[in-house]
């Protein structure tokens, strides 16, 4: 009966840890290609990859290539053999013969010079090395070895601060920083440089006394290493026909024993393979790589192993080359290959992941998981019976037997769950067609087997027990049976107690002693044990805001008294005071969705089975992270059959042919919340270093510079699922905002002014990194919105006011002036000539009858006086009148008279007027002053030049108008010239209009007058 329902499957399973995942970068993830060359972690956390494709960084969330082949100073099209890390922010870039310094700040490249003293081997290969002082030494194959100078800035042979042997080319050089000595690998052999007693040691060469040259001469020697313990690990070709291979040597301080290791990798004869970089961790784990072969010796092992092409599983590394090995600050070791970048997470050995079968005939499905009282793991699959392993998770020794699993085994071997009664030391098992097995928990032998009618032959999917030990069950068809303790294992013993006409997933007995039974599309009953009276149906409660219900939960577990975690297509939180369902699902941080299996560890956190994954979720915090291949889970997202939570705190899950267990505290140790980086500031569309623009500790932006992103990690490789990421500018955000999977803070059309971006991260239990990365920067607003132009703008108006108002005043003034000066020249033209007029009337009436010829003289002159009083008249009304600003007026007036004045006196007038003239404008004064300087002239040639011929010429040029007027006239002396009124009053008349007169005459000659006024 023992062997009919127990099936071990020895060969096929070993229950434990998968000793290793490797996760895996291609181009995929980002990766420029997946020939990987070498990578470099620098100070802030940055991993710096080299790739055939040129220069690359990882922030642990995204991959940015620089390549900027149309900048002068930037890195050359050549693919990057080696990164070696240099002074601040600098990084050493090996690209063939080819070296340069990167600055990762400023993104600036410039080229090294090498300067060698002879000629170098075309073979010869290159590689860098930087010491436990910061120097850079670039070893030559075949040549020797030369270091940089940083006062000439290149590479020289000159002054090197170690020696090597006289013509040996150097491959590989190693510090042993504790005893101050250099290793030197060479074609020609092993050698060591003792810096402190400046002594150099080989093979036939010995003053420092190391033994490992007292052994056998070895040449052509490749990577050289000394472990935790002191001993030496190096390759080197051994050329032994008939098979010559490249060989891993060990060399043991304290027995002094030289050991080939070939033949203890288990290579056959025809096994090609060439050793590269040996790379030793803090974990004390030595990797080896190279062409087709790595190498794996744990701590406190002799034992080699070989991991290249030797493992199948999806996880592995599957590569031809490793180019590089490197250890980061975390403790990740990352191998750079010829198929991708493969990270392996040193934590992961707190994780045991299990594939249960190698063969994948019939169903292989884990449906139950038990941890009996003995402390064996019970584990029921579907179709393959039950395994059990001890409490140290192998094998149970006790039953073994080979020829059980080639046996037919009815419905027993297909169990869907498992539980052991308190107390009892049985182990019962709910199976197919109605059937109940029970087991013997110490012995596993079978106690009893039976298939009650009630169960009317239906699949038995749940059993579990009350707080009175009773048990329960419940079939496909939706029975629900129970067993009352204590009574007989007998058909008649198992109870009806209700039916749901189908499928039960779920029977969960709360805190309070209630039973929880999930049904098929009818949602959650909670029913009394005891009176069997259903206390609480929830179904409608479970139709979300789209009106969509959906109410299969697959899973529960209990928070506290009012809480309830329910595992569905999304995870459910119900409270039952409230009768309120709270839905999370990815849009709420689960990396999935479909939540299947579900535990709460000790510190409440809840561990749930998503299509994606593993992932928790923290109720206090209202956050959640998820975990998978690099964390060392591989069947997250198919193990939701079954769960277990021992007694230890570990917690397993188990479904699909798998089956994985961790520590939930272990995955908090390694929790510890690290400082946020800004990785990345892109405005407008484009990348901008943080540190070049960040060199004053502020930064500054236009304007136009108001939408930009800020991206942010916390350079942390394996934690960064683990992580909540909340950013926050105060005044733009009200609260912190939480941060999508891009880590990525956008801001658009920002206003002007001062702010600073504040971000921090939060692990799962709550805890937030001790220090807030903040920037501060400033958008400067535009020029018009300055206080300078404020200020200019407000000076500018008070200004323009001033200049309104003296233009109100200077008009009042004008008119006034204007009033005056109508008033004095009425006064003065008119009103001493109607004087004259009145006297002259009075004399001549007076004298009318007494001398009538003297009041015919009074009335001739009182007609000269009207007549030069109406002229006088004329010309105000005419100076006043604004048509007349124009000169097309003004010269038309000046013709008029002109005519009017000369042609009495047969003066033949030339009026000649230059086009330009007719486009300009004179104000009321300027226009009276010229006029009445061009009346004087031609009242002067009319009264005194006695001419036949005068020329008149009006012209402008040089922002000057020129009036010229020449007669042929007798002329007159300038000398013996009194300048009386007439000339006087055209002098002062020109000085008012800011011009020059001019008036040249000779006896005989006539006279030419020029003025000059400013237009």
């Amino acid at each position: 009966m023992r062997l009919l329902f127990i099936l071990f499957w020895v060969s096929l399973s070993v229950f434990g840890q998968t000793p290793h995942i490797f996760n895996k970068f291609t181009t995929a993830q980002g990766l420029a290609t997946n020939k990987v060359n070498s990578v470099w972690q620098d100070s802030t956390g940055f991993l710096w990859i080299g790739t055939e494709a040129g220069l690359q960084r990882f922030d642990g969330r995204k991959i940015i290539s620089y390549a900027f082949p149309e900048e002068e100073r930037a890195v050359p099209d050549l693919g990057i053999d080696q990164l070696v890390g240099g002074d601040e922010d600098t990084l050493w870039l090996l690209q063939g013969n080819y070296v340069g310094i990167f600055d990762t700040a400023n993104l600036e490249y410039h080229n090294v010079k090498i300067e060698y003293k002879n000629k170098v081997h075309p073979r010869s290969e290159y590689r860098l090395f930087k010491d436990s002082k910061g120097r850079i030494f670039l070893c030559v194959r075949m040549y020797g070895i030369l270091w940089y100078d940083p006062i000439k800035q290149q590479f020289t042979e000159e002054n090197l601060p170690i020696e090597v042997p006289e013509g040996w080319g150097v491959n590989y050089l190693y510090e042993d920083i504790e005893k101050g000595h250099y290793w030197i690998s060479s074609n020609e052999g092993l050698a060591v440089y003792d810096a402190k007693s400046k002594t150099l040691s080989y093979h036939g060469r010995n003053p420092g006394g190391f033994q490992v040259f007292e052994q056998r001469k070895i040449t052509y020697l490749g990577a050289f290493a000394i472990d935790a313990k002191g001993n030496y690990w190096f390759s080197y070709w051994d050329f032994t026909l008939p098979h010559e291979h490249s060989t891993l040597m060990h060399f043991d301080v304290q027995t002094n024993r030289l050991t080939d290791k070939y033949d203890e990798l288990d290579l056959s004869p025809t096994h090609y393979m060439v050793l590269g970089g040996i790379l030793e961790t803090k974990q004390g784990d030595i990797w080896i790589g190279g062409e087709n072969i790595l190498i794996h010796k744990e701590p406190n092992e002799q034992d080699l192993h070989i991991l290249l092409k030797r493992d199948a599983s999806p996880f592995s590394i599957k590569a031809n080359i490793i180019e590089d090995l490197f250890e980061d600050r975390e403790g990740n070791v990352w191998f750079s290959t010829d198929n991708g970048l493969y990270m392996l997470n040193v934590q992961q050995q707190h994780v045991y992941n299990q594939q249960l079968f190698e063969d994948y005939e019939g169903s292989n499905n884990v449906t139950s998981l038990l941890e009996s009282s003995e402390g064996d793991i019970w584990v029921g699959v579907w179709g393959k019976g039950i395994m059990v392993y001890d409490e140290q998770l192998k094998p149970w020794s006790k039953l073994l037997n080979e020829e059980v699993k080639h046996k037919f085994l009815g419905v027993y071997h297909k169990v869907w769950d498992l539980y052991e009664p308190p107390g009892s030391k049985q182990i019962w098992s709910a199976c197919q067609g109605g059937s109940i097995a029970i087991f013997d928990a110490r012995s596993g032998d079978v106690v009893k087997r039976i298939a009650p009618k009630v169960f009317k032959m239906e699949t038995v999917r749940q059993l579990e027990g009350d707080p009175d030990g009773n048990i329960w069950f419940a079939t496909q068809r939706g029975q629900l049976v129970k067993w009352n303790k204590g009574s007989p294992i007998a058909e008649e013993e198992f109870k009806l107690v209700d039916d749901f006409e189908t499928i039960i997933y779920k029977l969960y007995f709360d805190k309070q002693g209630r039973l929880w039974i999930t049904v098929h599309n009818k949602g959650i009953y909670v029913m009394d044990p005891k009176t069997h009276r259903i206390l609480y149906h929830f179904d409608d409660i479970f139709t979300d805001r789209f009106g969509y219900k959906y109410n299969v939960i697959l899973d529960i577990e209990q928070y506290n008294d009012s809480i309830f975690f329910l595992g569905g297509e999304v995870l459910k939180i119900l409270n039952i005071n409230t009768e309120k369902v709270t839905r999370k699902s990815r849009w709420d941080g689960l990396s999935g969705t479909h939540v299947s299996r579900m535990s709460l560890d000790d510190e409440g956190i809840l561990w749930m089975v998503t299509n994606n994954g593993l992932n928790n979720y923290n109720p206090e915090r209202n956050s959640s992270s998820s975990y998978g291949e690099r964390d060392g889970i591989l069947y997250g997202d198919k193990a939701w059959g079954a769960k277990l939570k021992r007694r230890n705190g570990e917690i397993c899950f188990a479904g699909e042919n798998g089956l994985f267990g961790f520590d939930p505290s272990e995955f908090k140790k390694t929790q510890l919340v690290p400082e946020v980086t800004i990785t990345d500031f892109k405005l407008l569309n484009r990348y901008i270093p943080v540190d070049s623009i960040m060199a004053d500790g502020k930064m500054t932006l236009k304007h136009y510079e108001n939408s930009f992103a800020f991206y942010f990690s916390s350079l942390r490789f394996h934690q960064q699922n683990k992580l909540d990421y909340y950013y926050q500018i105060p005044g733009i955000n009200k609260d912190w905002v939480k941060a999508e999977y891009e880590l990525v803070a956008n801001y658009t059309t920002m206003p002007p002014g001062d702010y600073d971006f504040m971000v921090k991260c939060v692990n799962v239990q709550g805890v937030e990194s001790d220090t807030i990365k903040t920037i501060h920067f400033e958008i400067l607003p535009p020029f018009y919105k300055t206080w300078w132009f404020t200020s200019m703008i407000i000076l500018l108006c008070l200004a323009l006011g001033w200049f309104m108002y003296r233009l109100q005043i200077n008009k009042l003034l004008a008119v006034h002036q204007l009033r005056n000066k109508v008033a004095r020249d009425l006064h003065d033209d008119m009103g001493s000539t109607l004087s004259t007029i009145n006297i002259l009337s009075s004399m001549a009436k007076s004298r009318m009858q007494t001398d009538p010829v003297r009041t015919s003289d009074y009335l001739g002159k009182i007609t000269d006086n009207s007549q030069r009083m109406m002229e006088a008249m004329d010309d105000i009304v005419w100076s006043i009148k604004p048509d007349n600003d124009n000169m097309q007026k003004i010269s038309a007036r000046m013709r008029e008279y002109a005519n009017g004045t000369l042609e009495s006196k047969d003066v033949e007038i030339k009026f000649e007027i230059q086009d330009k003239v007719y486009d300009l404008k004179l104000d009321m004064e300027s226009r009276r002053d010229l006029f009445l300087i061009f009346k004087e002239a031609i009242n002067n040639v009319a009264k005194y030049s006695k001419a036949s011929l005068t020329n008149i010429k009006l012209s402008y040029g040089n922002g000057l108008l020129q009036m010229e007027i020449c007669d042929n006239g007798t002329g007159f002396e300038m000398e013996q010239s009194d300048k009386g009124n007439g000339l006087g009053n055209m002098e002062k008349r020109a000085f008012n209009l800011n011009g020059q007169l001019h008036i040249t005459s000779e006896l005989g000659k006539g006279t030419r007058i020029l003025l000059k006024m400013p237009i």
